[in-house]
């Protein structure tokens, strides 16, 4: 028994950096979820009226174009600016997940809230409303994070950046375009 213990000791256990990031983004997620289980259910109240009111301005039309695109930079950039800043500095790791863990909460909080009011389905509609620009966003965090795979930083950045564009425009008008036409058949 001992030998087999010592066996199993002798391979200690290291994650690699895109297994840290995941770690961190699925602790957010628990936390979220348990926040909102926890906390959430007194705002959602709130949370219908701002769904109700975000769904009538997809209706409408009111949510797509330009005017939309440059709210999504206004509420992103920031952000966005704090994780590029980060990658230049040595604290670039402790950023990313801190980012992953930020954003697993918020996926956790929204997550629990479209299940709590659309029960199983809710994960669907969670889906739809990540879709198509989380995959720009998830490949821009991908471009940051392999440092490695690039021979310079101002092509990293360079691509980086233009992928966050890509993500802003296709929320903008692909995603609002999508959830009209989705909302407008319900």
């Amino acid at each position: 028994m001992k030998s087999m213990l010592r066996q199993y000791h002798q391979y200690p256990v290291s994650f690699t950096k895109e297994g840290r990031m995941s770690a961190a983004f699925l602790t957010g997620l628990l936390a979220g979820t348990f926040f909102f289980n926890m906390w959430g259910k007194d705002y959602i109240e709130e949370l219908l009226l701002y769904k109700g009111l975000l769904t009538g301005r997809y209706e409408a039309g009111a949510l797509a174009g330009a005017a939309l695109c440059f709210y999504i930079a206004r509420k992103r950039l920031p952000r966005f600016l704090a994780l590029l800043f980060m990658e230049l500095t040595e604290f670039c790791t402790m950023g990313r997940m801190f980012f992953a863990a930020y954003y697993g909460f918020c996926a956790g909080v929204c997550l629990s809230a479209f299940v709590f009011q659309y029960s199983m389905r809710g994960i669907a509609y969670f889906g739809l409303f990540l879709f198509p620009h989380y995959g720009a966003y998830a490949m821009m965090w991908q471009v940051l994070n392999n440092k490695e795979r690039w021979k310079s930083n101002r092509k990293r950045i360079l691509v980086s950046s233009l992928l966050f564009v890509t993500g802003i425009i296709l929320e903008g008008y692909l995603h609002a375009g999508l959830m009209q036409k989705i909302l407008q058949n319900f």
